[in-house]
């Protein structure tokens, strides 16, 4: 397996490389790299604009109780897109743009989930927002909110004194 991750990042260096040759060839040096700059630029302003969009996709249906999977595949996506765009290169910057297209984000940021939760790399730590009492949260893949079933059902109990007051006549609110 290692090799093949050496093969393969050779000849995406050297296709980038060939891209690059390419552009420079027709376009010339400096608009070359200024078309990197450029790119990279553009890469943050989409991340900006449609992170924003995915976030409040996210709030919204946190809060109408809904699992938020296609807003976090689509997040997925635009900052593995992000990401792509940063990298200096012209097939990487096409590749990071095609991953901002709404269709393929969903798509493409479904399988990058899948294939992290399969890792085992998507690990959340605290309070999850709609009340699991567990510190630890694993997605395992099939159902968000079902949680790392490896560890015991905790009880939500909670322990203290009361006392019942009567309300004072004095202080009541004038209104």
């Amino acid at each position: 397996m290692p090799l093949l991750i050496i093969i393969g990042f050779c000849l995406w260096v050297w296709a980038e490389l060939a891209a690059l040759i390419a552009i420079g060839g027709e376009l010339g040096v400096l608009l070359t790299i200024a078309g990197i700059f450029v790119t990279a630029m553009v890469g943050i302003w989409l991340l900006r604009n449609q992170g924003r969009a995915i976030m409040s996709s996210l709030q919204a249906q946190l809060a109408r109780g809904e699992a938020p999977v296609a807003s976090l595949a689509a997040g997925t996506s635009i900052m593995a897109g992000a990401v792509l765009m940063l990298i200096p290169g012209y097939l990487t910057d096409a590749i990071g743009l095609v991953m901002f297209l709404p269709v393929i984000r969903t798509l493409i940021g479904a399988s990058l989930l899948k294939w992290l939760t399969r890792r085992g790399g998507l690990m959340m730590r605290g309070g999850m927002p709609f009340g699991t009492a567990r510190s630890d949260f694993r997605w395992t893949g099939d159902n968000p909110m079902r949680g790392n079933t490896n560890q015991p059902e905790e009880e939500d109990v909670i322990e203290g004194d009361f006392e019942e007051r009567q309300p004072d006549g004095k202080k009541l609110d004038r209104h």
